[in-house]
């Protein structure tokens, strides 16, 4: 099947985009040819490049990203959408709503997914608040969600908010999936990780990461000088979180790594922390837990992450310091325990294994393409 890939920004600055290329990928694998329709990509063959442009007091946010949003050039839309079966918008922004328009209009099966939340946008430019937050909600049904035959959700909590919403389009809880590199391996656990309980976190330096909250909770636990911190990632944040870390007993560990030093860290740290309150998945819950690693979540109304807690003791009150040290207390006193739960994460992981998402998505597309025929 030739299937076009309506986005943004194909690479790997956010994580829904890195959703989509570990789609397009894995889908590539199994013969299906993929077309990008986007303003910036990492796949320069069947690329259709549109213009692209930031929000007004926006441009460093997004430009420390490596992110832009799109134009929806009509004429590029249309020479992407000229061989392919189908077309997967995966934002509802201004360039998947004209997609949505020129696929139709060219008598393309269309489908979307639901890949951002309208407190991600809020807190990218700076705001907050309910009113704001159900604009949003609105514009996106308008622009994409409600004009699409399907829609694929990460999980049941996105699934559940669309259906609050009011969405039209037929919903499919479909993850985004673990890809075959995340597994259980055996690592060299790092020298100067020496006896410490070792909290990993694997996100951008984001507010709405909460990577604060996570230096403070450390800060507060009674047991801060035998704890070390990693925050693995990059963004507007890091100086910041650079500043406070210097606070610590044990200096944490502040940068952006490589996928190989990733794996390594996921496989030797005792516990992920995943402090966000606002995700629709969580692409780095499912990474820690395809290598076995137990996932301590804060608890956010706005969070699909909590699903990944392997009981009650893996959840802290969401933006609350002395709740997440609490929680840091009781596993560094129960460390022995702790590691009897890799084998429960890895249990869980199988759920979520890239093939069996990808053999979900592949019977999306065909219901899709077989709902597009005309009757006779």
């Amino acid at each position: 099947m030739k299937i076009a890939f309506v986005t943004d920004a194909y690479n790997y600055g956010r994580g829904g985009d890195v959703a989509t290329i570990r789609m397009a990928e894995g889908l590539k694998k199994r013969g299906h040819v993929i077309t990008v329709v986007a303003a910036r990509s990492v796949q320069k063959e069947r690329f259709f490049q549109v213009k692209g442009f930031y929000p007004p007091g926006a441009k460093e946010t997004f430009t420390k990203m490596d992110y832009i949003w799109g134009v929806p050039e009509k004429k590029v839309l249309r020479k992407a959408f000229a061989d392919v079966d189908l077309v997967q918008v995966q934002h509802p922004f201004l360039l998947g709503y004209g997609a949505v328009k020129v696929a139709k209009a060219m008598g393309k099966p269309v489908i979307g997914a639901f890949h951002v939340q309208p407190q991600n946008i809020l807190g990218l430019l700076g705001t907050k608040g309910r009113f704001k937050e159900l604009c949003l909600a609105k514009m996106f049904g308008f622009l994409m969600f409600n004009r699409v035959s399907f829609l694929q959700c990460p999980s049941q909590f996105a699934a559940d908010m669309m259906k609050k919403s009011g969405c039209k389009s037929t919903l499919r809880v479909i993850s985004n999936g673990i890809p075959s590199e995340f597994v259980a391996r055996e690592e060299a656990r790092p020298d100067w990780f020496g006896d410490k309980l070792v909290l990993l976190s694997v996100a951008r330096h984001a507010p709405e990461k909460r990577q604060e909250l996570m230096i403070q909770g450390v800060m507060h636990s009674k047991y801060a000088d035998k704890i070390q911190l990693l925050l693995c990632g990059q963004g507007e944040r890091m100086k910041t979180l650079k500043a406070l870390g210097a606070e610590l007993p044990v200096k944490p560990f502040i940068q952006h790594v490589s996928d190989a030093d990733k794996l390594k860290y996921l496989n030797t740290a005792d516990i992920f922390v995943q402090a966000s309150i606002v995700e629709l998945e969580s692409l780095s819950c499912l990474e820690a837990i395809g290598c076995g690693l137990p996932c301590l979540i804060g608890d956010s109304q706005h969070s699909a992450a909590p699903q990944f807690a392997l009981d009650e003791r893996f959840l802290f009150v969401s933006d609350d310091v002395q709740s997440l040290a609490d929680r840091i207390n009781y596993w560094f006193e129960n460390r022995v325990e702790l590691k009897a739960y890799k084998q429960k994460a890895l249990d869980m992981s199988k759920n979520y294994c890239m093939e069996k998402c990808l053999d979900k998505m592949e019977v999306l597309y065909a219901e899709a393409m077989q709902l597009h025929k005309p009757r006779r």
